[in-house]
């Protein structure tokens, strides 16, 4: 009776397999995807089916084809452990854990960009102070040319014609409803003449531009009360057709004076005066003495009694 003799169930351990796993984030690596693939096998009785019988056919190939290829394995095997030992030399750090590896990585390359980003900030703050420097330096030059003789006269003038301006806004444009008065006090001339003109500059603006917008909206709110729609684009679109009407009429207007107007050049010389040359006299045109006095009454007579 022949003698079976049975294959070994299991595989050879390599040992540049288990080196590998030896290195935590490997084996860390290892055990996420393990575990995502036992969720992934166990969601479904049809996966898990589909997935053994898929390892055990593996298993299978890799158990029938192992003596075949058990001496070009382990020199592979021998090459890969030895690659890893030389890696581990080298590179202490692959040893470590992956949390103490992200760390020393992390303060690397902090390490490497941190001189270039602090020379970026030092420069961004000289050029900042620079700026501010400059800043101060024309608003102290400002204040000095302020504070002369003709620079009080111009903030006096300023203060006047805002003065003006904002009676010419309560007669023009008065305050529609209840409107908040513009906040903060302005800084007086004496104290700081180019803040004192500004400030007093953007109140007149804000104040000019809350008053427009005010009347606006109640003129518009006035008109939708009285049953007129406001349409803003046929408005717009009437406004430019009428300014196009206004400069083709214009134009027109200005041809027509350009031609019936004769153009007579400025600097046309005068005729020269005719030297011992007179010029003939028309008789059609210019009557003579004697024609004039034939047609007198008196001269008609005499010719009459004449031919008599």
């Amino acid at each position: 009776m022949a003698t079976e003799v049975s294959a070994p169930n299991i595989m050879p351990q390599l040992q540049s397999v288990q080196k590998a796993m030896a290195l935590p984030t490997v084996g860390a690596a290892v055990g996420q995807v393990g575990a995502f693939y036992n969720k992934v096998k166990g969601a479904h009785s049809l996966l898990e089916w589909a997935l053994s019988t898929a390892e055990a056919s593996v298993t299978l190939a890799a158990t029938t084809a192992a003596p075949y290829v058990a001496s070009p394995l382990s020199v592979g095997d021998a090459k890969i452990a030895a690659a890893i030992d030389e890696l581990e030399r080298r590179v202490p750090l692959v040893t470590e854990q992956p949390k103490v590896i992200v760390e020393t990585t992390k303060q690397a390359v902090l390490s490497r960009i941190s001189p270039h980003v602090n020379k970026v900030c030092a420069a961004r703050a000289v050029a900042e102070q620079r700026v501010h420097s400059l800043k101060e330096l024309s608003w102290a030059k400002a204040n000095a040319l302020l504070s002369t003789a003709y620079g009080q006269k111009a903030v006096q003038g300023l203060d006047s014609s805002a003065s003006y301006a904002m009676q010419l806004l309560d007669t023009y444009l008065p305050p529609v409803g209840p409107q908040p008065e513009p906040t903060g006090e302005v800084v007086p001339s004496t104290n700081d003449p180019a803040l004192h003109s500004v400030q007093t500059v953007g109140r007149l603006s804000a104040v000019a531009a809350r008053r427009v917008w005010a009347n606006l909206a109640c003129r518009v709110d006035q008109l939708r009360a009285s049953g007129v729609e406001l349409d803003v684009r046929r408005y717009v679109t009437a406004l430019l057709a009428a300014l196009h009407l206004a400069k083709v009429t214009s134009d027109q207007r200005r041809g027509e004076e350009n031609t019936t107007t004769p153009t007579t050049p400025a600097h046309a010389d005068p005729a020269p005066p005719s030297l011992g040359v007179q010029k003939p006299v028309d008789q059609t045109t210019a009557p003579t003495t004697t024609n004039l006095l034939k047609s007198t009454p008196e001269a008609k007579s005499d010719i009459s009694e004449n031919s008599k």
